[in-house]
């Protein structure tokens, strides 16, 4: 096994045991604050089935093409929600079968490593940038929106011309218009407010989920500083871990719902690809 296959184990395994850790607390708190079965055992699902295809994904060697095409593929998904159900005019679903899935939280770490390694200097990466930035503001998705930003921020920053500077800044422009429109939706407690949930139940439970989404970022930062890919999926990761602080936002890996451990370990098995 060569440096860069235990750098990537290292990387995979990590990542497992942190996820598992902030997954295994929001189960924990929605059974013992009886939250239904329904609720809680798709993320178990989500979490075998998305580090399933990670592992898979890890040994695939992604040509130029592919980024291309996973790239435009999520921010094809994303615009999709523009058309898809709504509730109570917000529009970041899609339906499958029974299930409505958040396509932002699934989407976008893996959109942000094809874009990464696509580079900043790419012509289409700050178009696809620009574009899921706006559909989020129109969707609207500040949590979202802002990650992506901060995640867009830290790709373009990497190419040391002015339009690209300009398109990070608007980046953060665009994310900032989320704000204007109210979001009328009322926080589900086992999504939104899962940490409290976790602390009626035990405080240990809460500490513990909020420690391990901590975690992530600064894993990511830790074993691959050097990686414009790793920091941009550790600032979205951080983004989205923070925004609950703020608003009624999904807390991610610990709340219900299967997109963000489908997305988040698409995003790390794509982070460990091979390179060409």
């Amino acid at each position: 096994m060569t440096a860069t296959d235990r750098s990537d184990a290292r990387l995979l395994a990590l990542f497992a045991l942190l996820s598992l850790i902030a997954s295994g607390c929001g189960i924990a708190a929605m059974v013992l604050s009886g939250t239904p079965q329904i609720r809680w055992i798709p993320n178990i699902a989500a979490w075998a089935v998305g580090g399933g295809l990670a592992f898979a994904i890890a040994r695939a060697t992604p040509s130029p093409r592919a980024w291309i095409g996973i790239a435009v593929a999520a921010l094809a998904l994303v615009a999709a929600t523009l058309a898809g159900p709504d509730q109570q005019g917000v529009h970041r679903w899609l339906s499958a079968g029974p299930l409505f899935v958040n396509i932002a939280s699934l989407t976008l770490p893996a959109a942000i490593v094809a874009m990464a390694r696509l580079g900043a200097q790419h012509r289409l990466v700050p178009i696809i940038a620009t574009l899921l930035a706006a559909i989020l503001a129109i969707q609207p998705d500040a949590s979202q929106a802002f990650a992506l930003a901060l995640a867009g921020f830290a790709i373009l920053v990497t190419d040391k011309r002015i339009a690209a500077l300009v398109t990070a800044i608007c980046l953060v422009g665009i994310a900032a218009l989320s704000l204007l429109r109210a979001d009328p939706l009322q926080p589900v407690p086992e999504v939104e407010q899962i940490v409290q949930l976790a602390h009626a139940a035990t405080p240990a439970l809460a500490w513990a989920a909020v420690a391990s989404l901590a975690a992530i970022p600064a894993m990511l930062f830790a074993l691959r500083l050097q990686d414009t890919a790793a920091r941009a999926i550790a600032l979205y990761i951080g983004a989205v871990s923070v925004a609950p602080i703020f608003g009624w936002f999904p807390v991610p890996l610990v709340g219900a719902g299967m997109s963000f451990p489908l997305g988040l370990w698409l995003g790390i098995g794509l982070l460990a690809a091979r390179q060409r």
